[in-house]
This record gives structure tokens, sequence and C-alpha cells, in this order.
């Protein structure tokens, strides 16, 4: 029991016997006393009653004011963990809100630092936007040169193409001669006119005969067939071709292999390989042998 209702039964029993008191004082002078005190007993009787009904109701009350409070009190702390817990909260908040603000400081320095660099790449774009327009110009120009002198090459390339089939034809005709008065002179039994005999090109000493067909000036042709080991060269009799001579392949100035003479038409001729480093193919250079000597010689 608390303090609180041990003060409140207290001043109930000083008030039952303060009333019992007064009410024994008026009977004592009311006639007829005992029916009167029977009375008041009776009365006393309800009222202790009605007392001891107060007190428990009042401790009922009590209880469930107790009760209460304690439910009250409960919802305090409760109330009390959900302010502590919105005061963390709003610390981690206050926390987050700090990073947070250090870090958009931060994007904002590096915001600025990347918006230099894109300026700097803008100006730098079109610096270099502006070479380009004059590298596409001076482009274009090279161009226009390149196809006017690949133009001027091949009017060149076709004059001298018309210059060589005319020296061609000149030579051709030179052998012709040449032929035909060597026939006359064997015929005539005459010597031929410059009557003096040239060695052939290459012939190390004087009146030495070659073993091979010698021709009177250096013969330079192509490649152009092969069958087997059967090689035919562009250039023939008319050019100054005798058979058995040797001609040396070449591409691009290196050394592919030798072909020995075996067959001889006016305008070509044909023959086998007889040394080689390489296969040949259609359109490599060749030239005499004996006339490759001289020149390097």
């Amino acid at each position: 029991m608390s303090t609180l209702t041990k003060v409140f039964v207290v001043l109930l029993v000083v008030v039952s016997i303060a009333f019992a008191s007064v009410s024994v004082s008026i009977v004592a002078q009311t006639p007829n006393w005992k029916d009167t005190a029977e009375k008041y007993q009776e009365h006393a009787r309800i009222a202790d009653t009605n007392l001891r009904h107060e007190i428990a109701a009042s401790a009922a009350l009590l209880a469930s004011a107790r009760d209460e409070v304690r439910g009250h009190l409960g919802k305090i702390t409760e109330l009390e963990t959900k302010v502590q817990e919105g005061r963390n909260e709003a610390g981690q908040l206050k926390s987050d809100l700090t990073r947070a603000t250090a870090e958009k400081s931060s994007v904002e320095a590096l915001s600025r630092g990347l918006l230099a660099q894109l300026q700097a790449a803008d100006a730098s774009r079109a610096e270099y936007q502006k070479q380009r327009n004059e590298l596409e110009r001076s482009n274009l120009d090279l161009s226009q040169r390149n196809v006017d002198m690949n133009d001027r090459v091949n009017e060149l390339t076709a004059r001298l193409d018309v210059q060589l089939e005319q020296k061609r034809h000149c030579e051709q005709q030179i052998n012709i001669l040449r032929s035909e008065n060597e026939r006359l002179a064997q015929s005539t039994r005459q010597a031929t006119i410059g009557a003096t005999l040239e060695e052939p090109e290459g012939a190390a000493l004087s009146g030495v005969r070659a073993v091979t067909a010698v021709a009177s000036r250096a013969i330079r042709g192509r490649v152009v067939e092969l069958s087997g080991d059967l090689i035919t060269l562009s250039v023939g009799g008319a050019d100054g071709v005798k058979k058995d001579m040797v001609f040396v392949i070449t591409r691009d100035g290196d050394y592919v292999g030798d072909v020995q003479v075996t067959l001889v038409k006016p305008d070509e001729s044909a023959g086998r390989l007889i040394t080689s480093a390489r296969a040949p193919v259609t359109g490599d250079s060749v030239q005499d042998a004996l006339g490759l000597g001289g020149s390097r010689g």
C-alpha cells in the first residue's frame, strides 16, 4: 500500500472517530438515548460499511490509476526511445548532409575542371578543324597536281612506247639490211661495206670465236609466256636473236636465271632454262648475256 492510500485511510479513521464522538455527545443529551444509540450504532455500521466500500472503490480506482500511470510511463519511455532514435537519425542525417555538401563541392570543382578541359578541347578541335581544312585543300591541290602529273606521265609513257616501237622497227630494218648485205656479200664473194670485221661484244681476246651466237648490239625484251620448261621471249630474229644465244632473266634488277634460245621466229623466240635462282614469271626482263656483260663492263 502506498503512502497516499495510508494517508487516505488514516483520515477516514480520524473522521469516523470524530463523528462517533460527536454522535455520543449528542446522544447523551437526548432522552431515550438507548434507542438513539442503537440507531446511531446502526448508522455507524452502515457508515462503516459504506466507508469500507468507499475504501475498496478508492483502492480499485487507485490500482487502476497506478496501472494507467504505469501505462503512461511505458508510453513515455517508448516516446523517449523514439525521440532518442529521432535524434540519432537527425544526427545521421546531419552527417549525411555534411558529407553530401562536401561531395557537392567536390563535384562542382570537378565540373568546373571538366568545363575548362572541354573549353580547351573545343579550342583544340577548332584549331585541328582549321588545320584539317587546310590539309584537305592542300590534299585536293596535290590530288589535282597528281592527276595532272599522271596524265603527263601517261602521255610521256605513250610517247616513249611509240618511240621504242619506232626504234625497234628501225633496228629490225637495220638487222634485215645487214642480213641482206651479208647474203649479198657471200653470194658475190665481196667484202661488206665497212670491211673491218668487229669483234663480238664481250669477247676477251681478238680473233677468238664465241661458242654461242653473239649479237652486234644489246638485245632487251621480256618474258611473254611460260609453258612447262619452255620460255617465250618478246624478241626474235628481227631483233638480232639467233639460236643458242643465252639471255639473262631479271626481275626488278635481281637475277632470276639464264635461258638458252632453241627456236627463233622473226618477232619472238623461245628457249629452255639452263640455270635459275628462282622461278621466272611473265613480265620478267631479259637481255642477251654478252650484251649484258658489255654494258656492265
